[in-house]
């Protein structure tokens, strides 16, 4: 059906802030579950003797939602999948069903990628000193991704306004008087006229008498 496909989810539709957003924030999930961290055993037992022996050179790997800053990455991929709902939803064209309140869907959408670009960075600079494993550096470039379509995103809503200024101090004066300029001011009434000047000759017709 040729209508069919009007309604749907058509990826050739989306922006390129939006397939950075959406894209990254899946390619985000995929990667958390890579090594961020990895700690041996011999690691932290070398200083002990023989006992090094006894136990092995075992390691263990943690991932983005584990170990140091669990909290930072956890929030960073319930982040990421939120951004992945409501892109699909922007896409489809539900999101125009939904109250944002003040902020427009793409504004809403570039927020949530900020958030998780914050949160992600926070959880990669928390385990950057401490044992960092290679799926962390992975997930440093994909955070950068999200957080330059984030931004370009919110640009595309309008940005973000601050005490009622710039587009929302537009918009209000649009609501308020119907964007329509003040009257302007009346004319100034013309001027009285002068008095005759005084010691000056006599009108004309005073010459008869």
């Amino acid at each position: 059906m040729e209508g069919s496909g009007s309604s749907g989810f058509d990826v050739s539709r989306m922006s390129t802030a939006e397939r950075l957003l959406a894209g990254g924030s899946i390619l985000l999930l995929i990667v958390s579950f890579f090594p961020w961290q990895t700690y041996c055993v011999g690691d932290l037992v070398g200083d002990l003797g023989g006992l090094e022996d006894l136990i092995g050179d075992r390691c263990e790997s943690f991932n983005m939602w584990s170990l140091d800053g669990a909290w930072a990455g956890i929030i960073a991929g319930l982040l990421a999948i939120a951004v992945v709902v409501v892109s699909v939803l922007s896409m489809t064209g539900s999101m125009r069903n939904v109250k944002t309140g003040s902020m427009t869907p793409d504004q809403v959408v570039g927020s949530l990628g900020l958030g998780v670009a914050g949160f992600g960075l926070l959880k990669f600079l928390l385990v950057l000193t401490n044992e960092v494993a290679w799926g962390a550096f992975i997930g440093l470039l994909v955070l950068v991704a999200i957080g330059y379509g984030a931004w370009q995103k919110v640009q595309e809503g309008g940005g973000f306004q601050m005490g009622g200024s710039g587009t929302m101090g537009a918009s209000g004066d649009d609501a308020m008087g119907g964007g329509t300029p003040p009257p302007s001011a009346p004319p100034p009434s013309a001027s009285p006229p002068s008095d005759p000047p005084s010691g000056g000759m006599p009108p004309s017709g005073s010459s008869d008498m």
